[in-house]
């Protein structure tokens, strides 16, 4: 599960557009009925639904899309997805049947705009697709541009304890695009808003944190 932190960082938006929490679908429970409940529970949270592509072929990404349409989330972020031989699951066979570029190209560009269940020629743009990328080589920059003209809303920028190409948000944030720094709590030293500070000078739009152990919860530091 991941929080946000609706910081205004970049003193442009408060973050109003994005969602309250991201629910990220891995394994175990199902990330769409904890969508569900939770947007029945309170519906003035907004929830989005997160996946890889390592786990998901186009059958099954169509069965999530219609999905999350009957059930009103119009948020979802796309990964690429570890490789399951760097995770417990490591005899595991990945799918990889498109990657983020085709999931853009399919859902802003392509044929499932137009497949009824999900958008008609009347709402042809009905999801947000946030997409993961890294920023910290001269080839995330060329990615950043290619998804950009596949029509990716917002990034969400991978954080791995080293600070991000500054030059590569630069250029997402002149296409008018929102952008997020992702980091795992185990990352945070201090506090959240510790954090937040250290990374004011990136100029985004907000930050998620992903929550891994309750009893650890980086929000419930002194």
């Amino acid at each position: 599960m991941g929080i946000i932190e609706k910081t205004g960082l970049n003193n442009q938006s408060d973050g109003r557009n994005f969602p309250d929490i991201i629910l990220e679908q891995n394994f175990g429970v199902n990330g769409l009925l904890l969508c569900k409940d939770l947007k029945g529970r309170r519906d003035s949270i907004n929830t989005a639904y997160a996946f890889n592509m390592r786990d998901k072929n186009r059958i099954s990404i169509l069965s999530d899309l219609v999905t999350l349409k009957q059930i009103g989330v119009k948020d979802i972020i796309v990964s690429e997805g570890v490789h399951p031989r760097k995770t417990a699951f490591n005899s595991a066979k990945p799918v990889y049947d498109v990657d983020v570029l085709g999931i853009g190209l399919i859902l802003k560009k392509g044929f499932m705009n137009y497949l009824e269940g999900i958008a008609g020629k009347d709402e042809p743009d009905f999801f947000n697709l946030g997409i993961v990328i890294s920023a910290s080589a001269p080839v995330d920059g060329l990615k950043a541009k290619k998804l950009i003209n596949a029509g990716a809303d917002r990034f969400i920028i991978n954080y791995t304890g080293e600070n991000p190409d500054e030059d590569i948000i630069k250029y997402i944030k002149s296409e008018k695009k929102e952008i997020f720094l992702f980091v795992k709590e185990s990352l945070i030293d201090g506090s959240p808003e510790d954090f937040i500070k250290a990374n004011e000078r990136l100029n985004l739009d907000g930050i998620i944190i992903k929550i891994t152990d309750e009893k650890a919860n980086v929000f419930m530091r002194q």
